[in-house]
């Protein structure tokens, strides 16, 4: 009985002290999770130390209740905290724990999952990119195991893989990855999210990388929106965007942009962390980097030591950071023409990439080619060319074998891929200038060629308009070297396709720009789209100019709303997303489109001479920096001749300040040194009296037809010996834009003859009627400024007239499209640095459709077949010169809309002289006389008759015509009139013997 008492006594003491123990437990575990809750707001708030203190707190609590998915969970969050306090090692050890517990004692993944990021993350900060990798996708898979496919986690997982691919250098499979991420993002939390924002950010990032430099910041500008939004101006997160933004602006050579949002970077962060902080190791290099590319190296090598500084001190010698900044000083040093220091830092960092990161990717390849040029600027020729190599080899994924330049698919990076293929062109081109042994040269040639293949491959890889002209500064680089190669060879030779290849190449570096958005309008026509499909992409043009507009509109007033102006840059923002989205869809969906739209056919100097008369000479040119090259082709012959031109802008640039300021002493003495420079060199290739003109870089703000054929004597403007009585001169963006026309196999519609807008400063309602040409000729009294231009060109052709109140942007783009020629003596406004904003002004009057101004950009959307366009306002020839596309002018926009040929002006006009000019033009186009005759004629007939005191070339020498010079057709209505009369009379004699015969009856 005692046993029995006994066992019940023990068993209620187990009963009661199990009971206490739970409720122990219990009550230790609400302590535990208050712990854990604090250090989760902890982490949230990135006090990372506090973080971990209360976490360790809370996991021996856990281990204690063996409640085993919080003990992972407080491993993995300790981790985190660890890697992001850069406490690598104990991060590591933590991880490693969270999936021991997740093996032995848990079912689900999740945790898991966490600890084999934490461990990538720590391979991560190691630079040891493989084993983050495998852990990252380890993670990855675990959760699509157990996760929707649009949870927050998976959305990490991208990001994290994104930004391993970004640092091997595979940008597209990492844009891929970020791309993935962004969608969930928006999905999950819209667009006004954090999360959304560092999507935004990392896109920006590969597309920066991928040389699409103006989508790249429009994403950069929409993170930065969002963050501010979020945050405001000084946190962490802000300066990551100023540094991503500024290194936008160091691609496209807008240094002081690029030097003004990295200061700014390096305030926050310092303000933040202190000036020793890892965060600031990236401002202080860029700073340097923005310094290096203004040659203020003393001041680079400053901020590039002060980074350095905290990565050896952070992180050590053996660190992709290290080699990173090696490779900045090894750049400053070979600026400073320092070699052997150069070498030394480039080597250092290749070393320590291959240790990293092995041989086969895109850093590694960037590092031979650094090298290579420093080799290369020590003359030291054959080390330059090994390293060439090793760069070419490490860009493919093909395990070092590259025999394949006709398909591009197996390098990692394209442009990675220009710049050696360049750089080998370039040393065997010096080898052989050295040897002279012409084996060197047909490499060179070689190397050139396959480099042309890429530069197509990288043009169909930008469907922005901005980069397509930013990527074309780096190709004329190459046609230059190309050029010269060429030219080598055919002094060598004497072969005559050498010298046709120096000229296809000419031709390759202009007007790419123009020609690829002709391209597209003519794929779109011919391909067979959809009529849906085309209608979806005309209203993406027609809102992207309405959304642009509204921006400019905005930023010009006097009280801006930034609420209007962040609502139409966000409703921008999605246009060109669903634009560049569409875009790819045609190209995948539709071959015919994609392969009339990439046609890269280069009309040849046969086609150019079919198509050239007795009376006709085409002079092309390339300009380098000191050196140009003039090619001459005639009928029946091809010539080049190279040309010394130093200091070729700012000549060109004072001689139409001479012409503007009518300095006659200095206008002579600059007028004939140039002609002396630029034609006579060439005038006896120069064949009969008609002369195309392909001008490039600063000779677009040149008019040839103002240039002296001697060194007159006389002052008498109306007697010196202008180019123009030699040649009836024309321009044209290139060759290939003017012998190879687009849009030619459409169907002409039936046109009538002019439709003309004249500017008005009157904005009373009395003038409200639009007027026929007709009418006009018959209004009497002194007219206004431009409305005299209109009624003298009335006098000669039929047509349209819209002046005062009627003059407005609505009834342009109503009527542009159904008329011969367009005449528009409006007021001009270029915008160098954003050219798709210069405008044209209509009236003062408010329209209460349109804003009176048409930009640039709006052109884009409209249809305008005209025959000729009449821009007789001011400056409207002139503009930005981009090299490698020529004049980014008014002119380009109503190119693309579909005008055959312009006729601008290249400085301010007069209104008193302009209307005289512009008869003579109209009369001697009546006549049958081609457009390039016309202008001739009118200017001389113009010098002739006028007062003495307006023959000075400033009152007429600042039109020049672009484009096809044929010959204008008119509608001859005379016949048409005699017939209608007659008939009239025949009715009206029948009638009178109708009734007579009646009253006789």
């Amino acid at each position: 009985m005692k046993t029995v008492h006994s066992i019940v006594l023990v068993s209620i003491l187990f009963i009661i002290a199990c009971h206490t123990t739970y409720a122990q437990i219990e009550k230790d575990t609400i302590v535990a999770s208050q712990y854990y809750q604090k250090a989760d707001s902890l982490l949230t708030e990135r006090e990372y130390d506090s973080s971990i203190e209360y976490f360790t707190k809370a996991l021996p609590i856990y281990q204690k209740a063996k409640a085993w998915e919080k003990v992972a969970s407080c491993y993995n969050k300790i981790s985190e905290n660890q890697w992001r306090n850069e406490k690598l090692e104990k991060s590591l050890s933590n991880a490693k724990k969270a999936i021991e517990i997740s093996d032995r004692y848990l079912k689900k993944d999740n945790e898991e999952a966490y600890a084999y990021d934490n461990i990538g993350e720590y391979y991560y900060k190691a630079s040891e990119y493989n084993k983050a990798l495998e852990n990252y996708e380890k993670s990855l898979q675990t959760k699509l195991k157990m996760l929707p496919k649009n949870h927050l986690h998976i959305t990490e997982s991208y990001t994290k893989l994104g930004n391993i691919y970004n640092e091997y250098g595979d940008f597209d499979r990492a844009l891929k990855y970020f791309k993935n991420g962004l969608e969930i993002n928006q999905n999950i939390f819209g667009e006004e999210h954090e999360k959304t924002a560092n999507s935004y950010n990392n896109i920006g990032v590969m597309l920066q990388k991928k040389g699409k430099y103006d989508m790249a910041l429009q994403f950069q500008d929409k993170a930065l929106a969002v963050r501010m939004d979020l945050f405001g101006k000084n946190h962490p997160t802000i300066a990551k965007s100023y540094n991503n933004i500024g290194n936008i602006y160091i691609e496209i050579e807008t240094y002081d942009k690029a030097l003004k949002y990295y200061k700014k970077a390096i305030a926050i962060n310092q303000n933040v962390f202190g000036i020793n902080h890892p965060r600031l190791i990236a401002s202080y290099h860029n700073v340097g980097i923005a310094y290096h590319k203004v040659k203020m190296f003393d001041k680079a090598i400053q901020f590039y030591t002060k980074g350095l500084n905290i990565i050896l001190n952070r992180f050590g010698e053996n660190h992709l950071f290290t080699a990173h900044s090696y490779n900045n000083f090894g750049k400053a040093y070979e600026e400073l023409k320092n070699y052997s220091i150069a070498l030394d830092y480039f080597i250092k960092s290749q070393n320590i990439y291959k240790n990293k990161l092995g041989e086969n990717n895109v850093i590694i390849s960037r590092a031979y080619n650094y090298t290579a040029l420093a080799y290369a600027k020590n003359k030291e020729y054959n080390k330059a060319l090994e390293h060439y190599k090793k760069a070419i080899l490490s860009n493919s994924n093909q395990n070092g074998v590259v025999n394949d330049y006709q398909n591009f698919g197996h390098f990692l990076d394209l442009n990675r891929l220009l710049i050696s293929l360049e750089g080998k062109a370039r040393v065997l081109k010096a080898l052989y200038e050295e040897r002279n042994n012409t084996k060197d040269l047909e490499e060179s040639i070689k190397a050139y060629r396959k480099a042309n293949r890429i530069m197509n491959a990288i043009r169909q890889s930008l469907s922005n308009r901005k980069d397509k002209v930013t990527f074309a500064k780096t190709a004329k680089k190459v046609y230059q070297g190309a050029i010269e190669a060429q030219l080598l060879l055919y002094a060598y030779q004497k072969n005559q396709q050498s010298l046709k290849s120096a000229f296809d190449y000419a031709e390759k570096s202009k007007g790419n720009t123009l020609k690829e958005l002709l391209n597209d309008a003519n794929a779109k026509d011919f391909s067979g789209l959809p009529m849906n499909v085309l209608e979806l992409e005309k209203e993406h043009r027609i809102d992207h100019a309405f959304y642009q507009s509204r921006i400019n509109k905005e930023q010009s007033s006097k009280k801006q709303d930034s609420a209007k102006i962040k609502e139409y840059e966000n409703k921008l923002f999605d246009i060109n997303r669903r634009q560049d989205s569409l875009t790819q869809v045609l190209e995948k969906n539709y071959p015919k489109y994609h392969q009339l739209k990439y046609q890269n056919d280069i009309v040849t100097v046969a086609d150019i001479q079919q198509q050239l008369d007795n009376k006709t000479t085409v002079l092309e040119f390339f300009t380098g920096d000191s050196i140009s090259y003039a090619f001459t082709i005639s009928k029946n012959n091809i010539a080049v001749q190279k040309l010394a031109t130093p200091k070729l802008t700012e000549q060109v640039e004072d001689f139409r300040k001479s012409i503007i300021d009518q300095d006659v002493k200095s206008y002579k003495k600059q007028a004939s040194a140039l002609y002396n420079k630029l034609i006579n060199p060439i005038a006896d290739q120069l064949v009969g009296d008609q002369l195309i003109i392909v001008p490039d870089g600063p000779l677009w703000h040149l008019n040839f037809d103002v240039l002296l054929t001697k060194q007159d004597d006389s002052n008498n403007p109306a007697l010196l010996s202008y180019l123009l009585k030699d040649y009836a001169i024309t321009y044209a963006n290139s060759a290939n834009l003017l012998f190879a026309p687009f849009k030619e196999n459409l169907e002409s519609k039936v046109l009538q003859d002019c439709l003309a807008f004249s500017f008005s400063d009157s904005t009373q309602t009395g003038e409200t009627r639009a007027i026929s040409m007709e009418t006009l000729r018959g209004v009497g009294g002194d007219l206004p400024g431009t409305r005299k231009e209109i009624k003298a060109i009335s006098d000669i052709i039929d047509g349209q007239y819209y002046y005062g109140s009627q003059a407005v942007e609505a009834n342009f783009k109503k009527n542009a499209g159904q008329y011969n020629i367009l005449h528009l003596a409006l007021h001009g406004e270029v915008d160098n640095e954003r050219p798709e904003n210069s405008r044209l002004y209509f009236t003062k009057n408010k329209d209460t459709i349109e804003d009176n101004l048409l930009y640039s950009h709006e052109l884009f959307a409209l249809d305008i077949p005209a025959e000729l366009t009449v821009l007789s306002a001011c400056n409207t020839g002139t503009g930005k010169i981009a090299k490698g596309e020529g004049i980014m002018s008014l002119g380009n926009a109503f190119q693309y809309a579909g005008t055959k040929s312009l006729l601008l002006t290249n400085w301010e006009v007069s209104d008193k002289t302009t209307p005289e000019v512009m008869k003579y033009f109209y009369r001697n186009l009546k006549e049958g006389m081609n457009k390039g005759k016309a202008l001739q004629q009118a200017k001389l007939q113009y010098i002739a008759a006028a007062d003495i005191n307006r023959t000075a070339p400033f009152y007429w020498g600042a039109f020049y015509l672009v484009g096809d010079a044929a010959p204008m057709h008119f509608e001859n209505n005379s016949v048409l009139y005699w017939i209608l009369g007659l008939g009239i009379l025949a009715i009206l004699l029948l009638s009178i013997m109708w009734y007579r015969r009646k009253k006789k009856s």
